[in-house]
């Protein structure tokens, strides 16, 4: 079964209104957080933050499109952001020195002391767990991160950069998913999120 890739911005250029868009993203469902009051940001981000985003180009967000029965259905999405990794010269200094050193070859200090590497975030990575988007079994989260990992590749061709990277929950499973993919944990810190980081050298 094909997939069809489409930029946000390109489908809110293509003569639908605002609010068709934004019901569109409302069909889309992140697997339910174990707290059932609490909606997980993957899908916060799409429903309520990624149109202002888009148009404030702080992030370019991907749609992922399958069929059912037909009819196109959102599946999954992935959001990218040009941004670079940035540690604050107090976190830094708190690492090992061997630690210190793989960052040193990636990456240099700024004119504060914080420590930088040029490289794009993969912001969101979310797979559609709406009933008509599970029939479909058109998409795997190793499907979605491929894909992602694509358009920046893409975005690196055209720009230049280091690494890819994302932020993700502390979560062995997850964390697993993404070491398997080829990220590595900077083990020895956390987000201002309290997330992990994980990050792709470019080679």
């Amino acid at each position: 079964m094909s997939l069809e890739i489409l930029q946000l911005q390109d489908v809110l250029k293509v003569g639908r209104s605002e609010g068709e868009v934004r019901q569109l993203l409302l069909s889309f469902c992140s697997r339910p957080c174990k707290d059932p009051e609490v909606v997980h940001d993957v899908q916060d981000f799409l429903h309520n933050k990624s149109i202002n985003f888009e148009q404030m180009d702080i992030a370019r967000t991907y749609l992922v499109f399958s069929t059912y029965k037909s009819v196109p259905v959102l599946v999954g999405y992935y959001s990218l952001s040009n941004k670079p990794l940035v540690i604050s010269k107090k976190n830094f200094s708190k690492f090992s020195q061997s630690l210190k050193r793989k960052l040193m070859g990636i990456g240099h200090k700024t004119e504060s002391d914080n420590y930088e590497i040029k490289g794009y975030l993969l912001g969101q990575l979310g797979k559609n767990y709406s009933e008509e988007a599970l029939a479909t079994k058109a998409l795997c989260g190793a499907d979605l991160l491929k894909m992602s990992t694509d358009s920046m590749t893409v975005a690196y061709k055209a720009t230049g950069g280091r690494i890819f990277y994302l932020e993700c929950e502390d979560e062995p499973k997850l964390k697993k998913f993404y070491q398997e993919h080829g990220f590595r944990e900077i083990e020895e810190y956390k987000s201002e999120n309290d997330l992990c980081i994980f990050i792709r050298r470019i080679d």
